[in-house]
């Protein structure tokens, strides 16, 4: 196919040196050599061209002196064929008066595409090919774009694995004056696949090795989840790069890849022979350091971790002199100390047999400080929720560390494409200063929640408006409201679920993130009120109902110890439990108030990359909910026998909950999470025992639908939901998850990902019933997307290998809709 295409692209080129134009005479013969005036020039042809803009772009001007033949009427020729509208150029001498001539330019145009259409082609695929075109009406068909054209179309089927694929585009007159119709015949063939990737000359690296070095191409197999078979030239050059870049990592660093044979083995079946020579096996002997005097050798050999005798790796001996993704390498050691005109560059100084001498050349050059420190592309948010992120302030030493926590911190903020976050550093050796450029790209930050749930036997609608990036002082501004006044980073929180007379919540937040404008202390206030009855009226003298209302009120703040990634959060909240005559299998009484005063403290650590799709990092909390002892206050009451009206009149527990994390990239885009979380819900007195509130509910997709006592849901997919918990609530549950995930598309304003995962939890009534060990195990897959305006969406398929609780049989296949949260 490659031929082919390249055979016709010789041929064009041919026709436009063979066919370029002519230069005749009539009215006379001329003498050779002979200077002649021009008299007059006429056009012929080119009727839908200005005539004077032709004569213009020929350079030809009555009263030039011209020579017959001679250099003056090519040029004029080859700078008509330029402009690419003809196909034929003649110029003509008409007539002669003594050394004056006539000369008639005589054009034939090219035709112009009146429409275009396909054979051959799916419905599906003829707006893609439309789009890689761009064909159209009015454009002039020139050979050249008839073979781009032609090429466009052979690629796009190569890079779905139609390698035998053929092209074939006609022209035809239309019914206009010089215009054609194309017809775009394609023949797709079979989609070809790879059958066997063959190595030849490999003697110590293995072929299963080297196929695994490679990122695209890939044999037909079950095991390929993420990788296609088909063959496409470009990833195939990349990698033949990587199995050179594996051999290096192993030691040969002068491996090569000789050849590489393409051929048909059956029918829609190729295969790949890739010979290779593997060369002689290196070690590093002798490492030395010239020119570091602000560092002692004996650090920079702990931090370049490599020692006399370890194998030869090029690559690695880079990654650890400069280029370490965290950090950790000798240059980030200067830059983080101000050293930005340093460098530090390894090199080869001999080779004996199979050792090879290093020496690592340091040039530490001055200190750098800060000058000045802008930020470009943010229209919506304002300057100083940017600047106070920022790590690097004006007349500090220049860290790169700093730097690239200040790009961590912006993305954290989750206003901008944080595939999109830059530093521009502009340096000035002559000062030693550097200016600083952060630039970023705004996206949306409000968000809308259309939710719909099962919950209590019926279904659940829920609304939710999520503003992220508030601004409350510009609230009596109008100028500001898009559609909100936003720019300040505050966040409101507007939200309503009901299935109508029988359940219906309503709450609100605010959070300001920086009290006081001068440090990351942040202050939340929410308040809710949720209703549930028997779905009567409220005159109906039968009418059943419980109202919870309550209100909290927490400040954050940011650590500096152990280090500046650990927060902590403290909360205060009033709750408040109504029932009026409400018959439930939780509550003890139906008449009567139930009041909770409880003291929540959240300290966590988080450092991970970015918010919406982690590649490394960790993010760990611990949680600790306690309300005041009141019973131990009053110790003369007797709580065994106390009326349950009085004995839950003040709630009194101690809940304790551990998250945890780890997200590790084990291939770009492939991400591996691991998670683990824990709860505890105790009381002090065991007379009185633990309240019928607050307990751990597992099971399910984990939606916050239809919450009435306080309870935590906690999602484990393969089950229905809360199918895993003993009846009136569990007070101790464990959970582990694995999930393996790998990104289809960055998009900001869409990120989408698919997942595998095995999970597995169990949910207990009591302590003494713990078994950590005993779990109830799922596995499956889903998707994700997450879009700014509706948060994260998605679906998993989840399967469960055991029973439910008071069932026989496994649990089996359950579908799980995901709706603003991640398990």
């Amino acid at each position: 196919m490659q031929y082919k295409k390249l055979l016709l692209t010789f041929g064009i080129l041919l026709s436009s040196v063979f066919t370029f134009g002519q230069v005749t005479t009539g009215g006379g013969s001329l003498t050779p050599g002979v200077e002649y005036e021009i008299g007059g020039i006429e056009i012929v042809g080119g009727d839908n061209l200005d005539k004077n803009v032709i004569l213009l772009l020929s350079g030809l001007r009555i009263g030039d002196k011209i020579t017959v033949p001679g250099d003056e009427l090519q040029k004029a020729i080859k700078n008509l064929w330029k402009q690419k509208l003809f196909e034929d150029i003649q110029i003509r001498v008409k007539s002669r008066q003594n050394r004056v001539v006539f000369l008639e330019i005589v054009l034939k145009e090219l035709p112009k595409l009146s429409k275009y259409y396909f054979l051959g082609v799916k419905k599906s695929k003829k707006d893609d090919l439309r789009e890689i075109l761009k064909l159209n009406s009015g454009l002039v068909v020139t050979e050249n774009l008839l073979i781009t054209s032609k090429n466009k179309v052979i690629d796009f089927y190569l890079d779905k694995g139609y390698l035998d694929a053929e092209v074939e585009i006609k022209a035809f007159p239309d019914t206009l004056r010089n215009t054609v119709t194309l017809e775009i015949n394609v023949k797709r063939g079979e989609r070809i696949k790879i059958d066997q990737i063959n190595f030849i000359g490999n003697k110590i690296v293995a072929d299963n090795e080297l196929r695994r070095a490679m990122d695209e191409t890939k044999m037909v197999s079950i095991w390929n989840i993420f990788s296609s078979s088909k063959l496409i030239k470009a990833d195939f050059e990349a990698d033949k790069k990587l199995i050179i870049q594996k051999y290096n990592e192993l030691g040969f660093r002068d491996a090569r890849i000789i050849k590489d044979s393409i051929y048909h083995v059956d029918e829609g079946r190729i295969n790949i022979d890739i010979y290779v020579e593997e060369g002689n096996k290196f070690y590093f002997r002798n490492i030395s350091f010239l020119g570091n005097t602000k560092y002692s050798t004996d650090l920079l050999e702990k931090i370049l971790m490599i020692k006399k005798g370890d194998v030869y790796d090029g690559s690695y001996l880079q990654e650890r002199v400069s280029l370490d993704p965290s950090g950790n390498d000798i240059a980030t050691v200067y830059l983080d100390n101000g050293y930005l005109f340093s460098s530090v560059v390894p090199v080869e100084v001999g080779v004996l047999q199979d050792s090879i001498d290093i020496e690592i050349r340091i040039r530490e050059g001055r200190q750098a400080t800060i000058n000045k420190v802008t930020v470009m592309g943010n229209d919506r948010t304002n300057d100083h929720v940017i600047y106070r992120e920022i790590r690097t302030r004006p007349g500090d030493l220049f860290s790169k560390t700093d730097i690239q926590r200040t790009i961590r911190e912006l993305a954290q903020l989750g206003y901008f494409d944080q595939q999109a976050l830059n530093v521009n550093p502009k340096p000035n050796p002559e000062t030693g200063t550097v200016d600083l450029e952060y630039t970023v790209v705004e996206r949306s930050t409000s968000q809308l929640e259309l939710q719909g749930g099962w919950g209590g036997g019926r279904i659940v609608g829920t609304l939710g408006l999520n503003f992220n990036n508030f601004s409350a002082r510009n609230i009596f501004d109008g100028k500001t409201w898009t559609p909100l006044p936003s720019g300040d980073g505050q966040k409101i929180s507007l939200r309503a679920q009901s299935n109508g007379l029988y359940f219906q919540s309503y709450s609100a937040s605010f959070t300001e993130p920086w009290l006081g404008g001068k440090k990351p202390n942040s202050l939340t206030v929410s308040v809710y009120h949720n209703i549930q009855t028997n779905g009567l009226s409220k005159s109906d003298p039968n009418r059943q109902s419980l109202n919870i209302t309550g209100i909290n009120i927490g400040l954050g703040k940011r650590l500096k110890w152990p280090d500046d990634y650990f927060t902590l959060y403290q909360g205060l909240e009033f709750r408040q439990f109504k029932s009026q005559d409400y018959n439930t299998n939780f509550l003890s009484f139906t008449s009567g108030i139930s009041n909770n005063i409880n003291y929540k403290l959240i300290i966590g650590r988080n450092n991970t990359d970015y918010p919406i799709y982690p590649r490394r990092g960790s993010n760990i909390s611990l949680t600790a909910e306690l309300t005041p002892p009141f019973s131990l206050l009053n110790p003369q009451k007797d709580y065994k026998n106390i009326d349950p009206a009085m004995k839950w009149s003040w709630i009194e527990y101690h809940k304790w909950k551990f998250n945890a994390d780890w997200y590790t990239e084990l291939v770009d885009k492939m991400v591996l999470k691991t998670h683990a979380e824990f709860g505890f819900l105790g009381s002090y007195n065991k007379d009185l025992g633990i309240p019928p509130f607050e307990r751990f509910y597992l099971g399910g997709d984990g939606l916050q639908n239809f919450v009435i006592d306080g309870r935590d849901i906690i999602a484990l997919r393969g089950y229905p939901n809360y199918t895993l918990t003993p009846s009136g609530g569990g007070t101790m549950y464990n959970k582990f998850t694995l999930e393996l995930r790998y990104l289809l598309s960055p998009n900001p304003n869409a990120q989408i990902y698919a997942l595998t995962f095995v999970e597995g939890g169990n949910n207990y009534l009591e302590f003494k019933d713990y078994k950590p060990f005993n779990l109830k195990r799922s596995a499956g897959g889903g998707i994700r997307i997450f879009m700014p305006m509706f948060g994260m969406l998605g679906v998993d398929l989840g399967y469960g290998f055991d029973n439910i609780p008071g069932t026989i049989g496994k649990s089996g296949w359950q579908t799980h809709f995901v709706i603003g949260q991640q398990f």
